[in-house]
């Protein structure tokens, strides 16, 4: 981060800058976003580890500046309900050989389907109970005057 702080007070002062300054500031970007966490609920050590993780591996490259917290809020919850990688991760304290494999197919799974998700939230009607195309009733509530 600190070679993403300098590269960016370079960058204030170059007008071009070769392809690999502007994929290191892009990276740096995405970083910075990704060490937001809310106030008072910091993040599982378990949860950073798989989030630095995509972010120092590339594998938000592809994801808008914009969308990387949303990105990180859904993947995190996927991975949470889909893979064992967090309880694998918090009861060792590392990221195995096999976990990190686990970890990169999870990921990339997830990023090609977050990318054609074009901005709309990622649960599906599959992840309700039930599942499916679902029908839902509506009822009317009618409020009666006491006599």
């Amino acid at each position: 981060l600190a070679q993403y702080r300098s590269l960016e007070a370079f960058a204030m002062f170059a007008s071009d800058l070769d392809a690999a300054s502007r994929a290191q500031l892009t990276r740096g970007a995405r970083l910075m976003e990704l060490l937001k966490q809310p106030q008072y609920s910091p993040y599982p050590v378990e949860e950073q580890v798989v989030s630095i993780w995509a972010g120092t591996k590339g594998k938000l490259d592809k994801i808008p500046v914009a969308d990387v917290l949303r990105f990180e809020r859904e993947l995190l919850d996927h991975v949470r309900r889909n893979t064992s990688i967090l309880t694998d991760i918090a009861s060792s304290g590392q990221l195995s050989d096999e976990v990190e494999a686990q970890l990169e197919k999870t990921v990339d799974d997830f990023v090609s389907t977050f990318l054609r998700s074009e901005g709309t939230e990622l649960h599906t009607d599959s992840s309700i109970a039930g599942g499916g195309d679902v029908d839902v009733e509506q009822e009317q509530i009618v409020a009666k005057k006491k006599k």
